[in-house]
């Protein structure tokens, strides 16, 4: 049987995935390494099309801190937002705490600051730290309603900002998940390949060589992620639970290949 066919046909049996143990060459053994590895992360780039915001904290730790009581009380009573500008009736627009700066309205000659901070100019909020700007966020989903309390305002300006930079935190998320992905898939299967691999000095199984204790694990490895990738898909199960989940069933399916075949061929003779 050809491959990838002969790999498939390897899935579903515990039997199966012992015995044919030896059918990968080193290149099939990889390419299915690389395969699996993005079968996890469907899941990921399915949910990252679905996602509407994503916390701006995650990227700029504290940022919502400057935004006080005083803060909110002055962009409730002297800020106005009318499609899409930023309208501020009062003289006095610069509020300055421990936690950084807010500046609210138009100033003509604004620099960035050292501390953390937030300048709600007419068409935009500018996001600064240590001279640098962090991120520029027109009004869309920060609106008049928005400004009602701190809570509200915090989750438009992270929906204004996740829409602004809506490919840069996608492939983002999916890069990071990715890495997590391939550390517990490289841990999965080089750990269970060394262990079974140890058992090659014991008369009681029949693995002998590396390279069969390889590819009976990816022979246990691809049914757990099929189902957990579906599993995730079904029930929109974040990323760590989808992982959590593969785990869980790799270990059961490498039991139960052990419980079925004692890791000795039928015709084996110690």
């Amino acid at each position: 049987m050809p491959y990838p066919f002969n790999y498939f046909s390897s899935l579903f049996q515990v039997r199966k995935a012992f015995a044919n143990r030896k059918q990968l060459n080193w290149f099939q053994m990889i390419f299915t390494s690389l395969f699996l590895l993005s079968l996890t992360l469907i899941p990921v780039a399915v949910q990252n099309a679905e996602l509407q915001t994503y916390p701006l904290t995650t990227f700029v730790s504290d940022v919502f801190d400057p935004l006080t009581e005083d803060v909110m009380k002055d962009l409730k009573e002297s800020v106005r937002i009318e499609e899409h500008e930023l309208v501020y009736n009062s003289h006095f627009g610069v509020h300055k705490n421990k936690a950084g700066h807010v500046i609210i309205g138009h100033h003509e000659g604004t620099s960035l600051g050292e501390k953390l901070t937030l300048y709600f100019d007419k068409t935009q909020l500018v996001i600064s730290r240590e001279n640098k700007e962090l991120a520029s966020i027109p009004y869309q989903a920060i609106n008049q309603k928005s400004l009602e309390n701190k809570d509200a305002l915090s989750q438009a300006i992270s929906k204004d900002w996740f829409q602004a930079n809506r490919l840069a935190v996608s492939l983002f998320l999916v890069l990071f998940s990715g890495f997590l992905s391939a550390v517990n898939f490289a841990i999965l299967v080089f750990g269970a390949s060394f262990f079974l691999f140890l058992t090659r000095k014991s008369r009681l199984f029949s693995l002998k060589t590396f390279k069969e204790c390889f590819n009976f694990t990816l022979n246990c490895l691809g049914l757990p992620i099929l189902a957990s990738v579906l599993i995730s898909l079904l029930f929109h199960q974040v990323f760590t639970t989808t992982i959590l989940i593969q785990n869980i069933l790799f270990v059961l399916f490498l039991a139960l290949a052990f419980y079925k075949t004692h890791f000795r061929d039928p015709d084996y003779k110690p």
